[in-house]
C-alpha cells in the first residue's frame, strides 16, 4: 500500500508541477521515507483529501495538503492506541470522523469517548495482545504490521438503530476506530483485532483489483448485519468471520485460555462458524468473484471446512 501511495504521489506532483506550488525537495524526501517504514493512517487520508481537492480545483487546499504530506514522518510499528480528540479542534480526529462516516446506509458521527470507558478499552486491548502474543504469535505479528493506529471513540445513534463496534476505512488505511462500549472481555477484543485487521488486509489486497464484479447497488443478506448489504460488505464480513474463528481456535488449541475463557471461546466459534456458512451461502448464490476473490475466499473455505 505504501508503494502504491508513493507511485500515485509521484504521478500527482508531475501533473501539479507549475499549477500548485509545493515543496518538491521535501515531498521527494517523504516519498523516500515511504520505503523505509510505516506512516500514519492520516497520511493516506491526506492523500485522499488531496485528490479530492485537486479534482475540485481547490488549489489553496491542495497546497496545504501537499505541505502536510511532505512534513509527515515515519511512525513506530503499531498499533498506537489513542482516544479520538475533539474533531472540531484536531485535524486528525476530524479526518477520522469524516472518513468513518463512509456508509450511506449507516450514517454515523463518532465522538470522543468517556475517560473511564477509554481506560477500560485500553485494559482489554492490553489483555488481548497478551493472549495473542502468547497463543497466536502469527496473528499478533500480522496485526502489528497491518494496524498503525487504534482510535477509541463512541458513536451517535444512527437512523436504523444500529451501533458500530469497529470501523475500518480504505481511505485511512492502517487505522481502525473501536467503540469503547462495544467489547466486554479480552476475548471479545481478540476477535475485534482479528476482524478489523482483516478488513485492512483485504483493502490492501484490493489495491490490485476488486474481489468481485457485482454492482454496488445490489443488496444481499449479511451474516453480521440485520440490514442488507452490497456484495463487497458480504465478502468482507464473511472473510473476517473465518479470521475471527481462526484467532480464537488457535488460542484454544494452544492452551492459552483460562478455564473461564474456554466456554466463551467455544460459544464464539459456534457463532463465527454459523456466520461464515451464512455468508458463503450468499456468496455462492450471488457473487461474481474475480480470480483474486476466488483465491481469498477459497482459502477461507479451506480453513473453515473442518468447522462448518
Amino acid at each position: 500500500m505504501q508503494g502504491r501511495l508513493a507511485d500515485s504521489l509521484l504521478h500527482i506532483i508531475d501533473q501539479a508541477d507549475g499549477i500548485v506550488p509545493f515543496p518538491r525537495a521535501e515531498f521527494s524526501a517523504f516519498v523516500s521515507r515511504l520505503a523505509t517504514g510505516p506512516v500514519s493512517p492520516s497520511v493516506f487520508g491526506a492523500y485522499c483529501d488531496l485528490v479530492l481537492a485537486l479534482d475540485a480545483d481547490s488549489l489553496d487546499e491542495a497546497q496545504t495538503l501537499f505541505r502536510e504530506i511532505a512534513d509527515a514522518q515515519n511512525v513506530a510499528w503499531g498499533p498506537l492506541i489513542k482516544e479520538l480528540a475533539d474533531p472540531d479542534q484536531d485535524p486528525d480526529s476530524n479526518r477520522y470522523r469524516r472518513f468513518a462516516d463512509g456508509d450511506p446506509d449507516m450514517p454515523l458521527i463518532i465522538q470522543p469517548p468517556p475517560a473511564d470507558l477509554a481506560q477500560n478499552a485500553r485494559r482489554l486491548l492490553s489483555e488481548a495482545f497478551a493472549l495473542i502474543d502468547a497463543g497466536n504469535p502469527e496473528l499478533s505479528g500480522e496485526v502489528r504490521v497491518l494496524l498503525r493506529e487504534i482510535v477509541l471513540a463512541v458513536g451517535s445513534e444512527n437512523i436504523k438503530g444500529l451501533r458500530f463496534d469497529g470501523i475500518s476505512a480504505f481511505m485511512l488505511w492502517g487505522g481502525v476506530v473501536l467503540n469503547v462500549g462495544g467489547y466486554k472481555t479480552a476475548l471479545d477484543m481478540v476477535q475485534a483485532l482479528a476482524h478489523e485487521s482483516g478488513h485492512n488486509l483485504l483493502f490492501g489486497l484490493c489495491a490490485h483489483g476488486p474481489l468481485h464484479e457485482n454492482d454496488d447497488r445490489e443488496r444481499y443478506p449479511s451474516p453480521l448485519r440485520p440490514d442488507e448489504r452490497p456484495m463487497d460488505g458480504i465478502v468482507h464480513a464473511t472473510y473476517v468471520t473465518a479470521r475471527m474463528h481462526q484467532a480464537v481456535q488457535r488460542l484454544l488449541m494452544r492452551g492459552a485460555l483460562s478455564q473461564t475463557q474456554i466456554p466463551q471461546a467455544e460459544q464464539a466459534n459456534t457463532e463465527n462458524a454459523k456466520w461464515f456458512a451464512s455468508g458463503m451461502q450468499t456468496i455462492d448464490r450471488h457473487a461474481r468473484l474475480t480470480p483474486l476473490g476466488r483465491e481469498v475466499m477459497g482459502r477461507a473455505q479451506d480453513y473453515m471446512r473442518e468447522y462448518t
